[in-house]
């Protein structure tokens, strides 16, 4: 009787930790959202996701802005080239961001280029368009952040969806759309790529707020 106990008593234990594994799996991790951001205009083709976050006053808008470009292309590697990515075609996908996606991106990421950081320092605002994705899913997202007065806007708004070894938009945002509901043949990658965009964004805000902490630590 104590066995069957102890066996009934670790069946939902055994049951949380494959559910936990499988959400890694999908997302690369256990997925978190940020408490500042939400979706405005939720499930039609002109939602958005965005947020107000506070931070040092001292702290000027060309820092922010260079902490966000600095943190951009790691995440933006790590986000494009998943796990589930590689594992497929992994010389199909690295070809595809080295030759397709960086040039498909050129006009957002000029202000983003190292090259360019210096003619940006005095800027407030930035803009540059980001791919993160979700199995074999890739989503397209212009992303802009603009700095006044101790907090910065950080706006998410969707372009559009490809799959993963092609470097454009294969269906734009609105197309997703039919009668103000989403198309039942999207419907399951909608719903994991907000739950992934969400924790991709919780990263970023992290790494910005890590980059400007110690940017404003002189003890190195």
């Amino acid at each position: 009787m104590k066995k069957l106990l102890l066996i009934l008593i670790a069946l939902p234990m055994i049951g949380i930790g494959q559910s936990d594994k499988k959400i890694t799996k999908i997302y690369g991790g256990m997925p978190t959202s940020n408490e500042n951001m939400g979706w405005e205009e939720d499930k039609t083709p002109n939602e958005k996701y965005s947020g107000v976050i506070k931070i040092d006053s001292t702290i000027s808008a060309s820092e922010v802005i260079e902490a966000f470009m600095i943190t951009f292309q790691p995440l933006q590697d790590a986000n494009i080239m998943t796990k589930q990515m590689r594992n497929n075609n992994a010389f199909g996908a690295v070809a595809s961001s080295l030759s397709g996606d960086y040039n498909s991106m050129d006009d957002f990421t000029k202000a983003g280029d190292a090259d360019s950081r210096r003619q940006n320092q005095a800027q407030s605002s930035w803009s540059v368009q980001f791919i993160d994705g979700v199995r074999l899913s890739r989503f397209y997202y212009n992303i802009s952040v603009q700095v006044r007065n101790g907090r910065y806007k950080l706006v998410v708004i969707p372009a559009g969806t490809s799959g993963y070894a092609n470097d454009h938009i294969q269906t734009e945002w609105s197309q997703m759309f039919k009668k103000g509901e989403v198309k039942s043949i999207y419907s399951k990658y909608y719903s994991q790529m907000k739950i992934k965009l969400a924790y991709t964004i919780d990263q970023w805000i992290s790494n910005v707020d890590e980059h400007l902490i110690k940017d404003g630590n002189d003890d190195w």
